[in-house]
This record gives structure tokens, sequence and C-alpha cells, in this order.
């Protein structure tokens, strides 16, 4: 992975750019999204697994969701998933250490190839995205010793 460095994601971008026809807005904001997906030099990125979920449950205030739960050897982090207004979807997230209770994530930040990234704001220990649209996305919580990266999250399905 060293060799996607800032240099090379340039060097591509403007290749990409001189190609004709043009890529589309939506390929350059894929690829730029892609390549802060990227494993970063200066700490670990840990893959998530889903251990467990999918399945709706009733909500308190009447509404469905979904709980999946994914985890890596250090972790468990809980993502809810929730009807929001209209047909979005709202994402509720907590990262866990196993050994030590809820951790806050440094950032937390949602991404797919069909809309643009979206970051989510800490509330305590608790992260929040609203406006989702269903579809399959990459999630990546940045953490003050390694990134966790949970692929292929479902939102809505």
């Amino acid at each position: 992975m060293d060799d996607f460095t800032d240099e090379w994601l340039e060097t591509t971008l403007r290749a990409a750019l001189a190609e004709e026809p043009a890529p589309s807005q939506e390929t350059l904001t894929f690829a730029v999204g892609l390549a802060r997906m990227l494993p970063r030099a200066d700490r670990p990125s840990l893959l998530a697994r889903l251990v467990s979920g999918g399945q709706t449950l009733a909500t308190a205030r009447g509404g469905e969701a979904q709980q999946r739960l994914y985890e890596t050897d250090q972790h468990l982090i809980t993502l809810w998933d929730e009807a929001d207004s209209g047909a979005s979807r709202y994402l509720i997230g907590q990262v866990y250490e196993k050994n030590n209770g809820p951790l806050v994530p440094e950032s937390v930040m949602l991404f797919s190839a069909q809309c643009v990234e979206k970051n989510a704001r800490q509330e305590g220990s608790e992260f929040h995205v609203a406006g989702v649209a269903p579809g399959v996305y990459a999630l990546r919580c940045s953490l003050a010793t390694a990134d966790i990266l949970l692929p292929g999250v479902e939102v809505g399905g």
C-alpha cells in the first residue's frame, strides 16, 4: 500500500482527466473518496467483519430499524439503521474496545460510489449520519490508534 501516495493519486487523477471522453464528476468524486479510504501509513487499518444483524426490528418511535454488529479482534461496532424522513435512512453507531468500553472516534466517514461522502457527527460516544439513501456503503471510523474499515455496509436493505 506504500505505492498509494498523494503524488500517485494526483498523477492518476490528472491522467484520468486527460482521457477522452472526460470522466464524470461522479467518477471523480468516487475516485477521491476511494483514495481517502485507503490505509494510512501513520496507523494501522483494521478490517471489521459482520458478526450479526440485518433483521428488521421495531423502534420506540413506531418505525423500523436494523441493527448490525461488526467486530475486529479488539473492537465491537454497533450500527443502527433507522427509517428517516421520506426514503432516507438515519444511522447511529458506537465503537467499543472489547476490554475497556465505548470509544469516541476522531471521525467517521460514510462513502459510496453513488453519493458524496458523509461525515458523521458525534454525540457522546455515538456517531450519527442523517439523510442516507438506501444502498451499499463503506464506513471508516478513525480512532486515535487505528482506522476501522467496514466495507459493504448495507443501508436500508
